[in-house]
C-alpha cells in the first residue's frame, strides 16, 4: 500500500490517497518504482517523493493487474457516469449477490477523468484522472 499526499504544491488537492496494487493471474511481481515518462528510467519510490499526476507508478511483470484507490471522505466527487453505472439494476456481477445491492464494474481507460478532487473547504480542487 502506498499513501499519496496530494495536498502538496502542484498536487491534485484530493487529500490522502491509498494506492493498493493487486496482482492478477500470471503476475509474478510488482516493482515499486516511478518514472516521469512512459517506463523509461524508473527510480525506486521513496517516502516524501513527489509523484506527478499521470506518470507511471509501479511496474507489473508480466501481464495485467489492477489498482485500487481509496480517498478520504469528502475529498473526491466521482463523475456522474461512473456513479450511475455502479448502481445499474439491469446488470449483475459477482458482487451484486454478495452485498445485496447492484454493483457493476466499469472498465476505465488509463488517464481518463474519474472525478474532481474537493479541497478541504469543499471547493473543487482539480481533475482526478482514471
Amino acid at each position: 500500500v502506498t499513501i499519496i499526499d496530494t495536498d502538496v504544491e502542484n498536487g491534485t488537492g484530493a487529500g490522502l490517497v491509498a494506492l493498493i496494487e493487486v496482482v492478477a493471474l500470471m503476475i509474478g511481481d510488482i516493482v515499486q518504482c516511478y518514472s516521469r515518462a512512459i517506463y523509461e528510467d524508473p527510480v525506486p519510490v521513496r517516502p516524501g517523493m513527489f509523484v506527478k499526476k499521470g506518470c507511471p507508478k509501479s511496474l507489473y511483470r508480466p501481464g495485467s493487474s489492477t489498482d485500487i484507490l481509496l480517498f478520504q471522505p469528502g475529498r473526491m466527487t466521482f463523475c456522474d457516469d461512473l456513479q450511475r453505472n455502479v448502481c445499474r439494476r439491469d446488470v449483475q456481477s459477482r458482487f451484486s449477490s454478495r452485498f445485496s445491492v447492484p454493483l457493476a464494474e466499469t472498465d476505465i481507460k488509463v488517464r481518463a477523468t474519474v472525478g474532481r478532487a474537493e479541497s478541504r473547504d469543499g471547493h473543487q480542487a482539480g481533475n482526478a484522472e482514471r
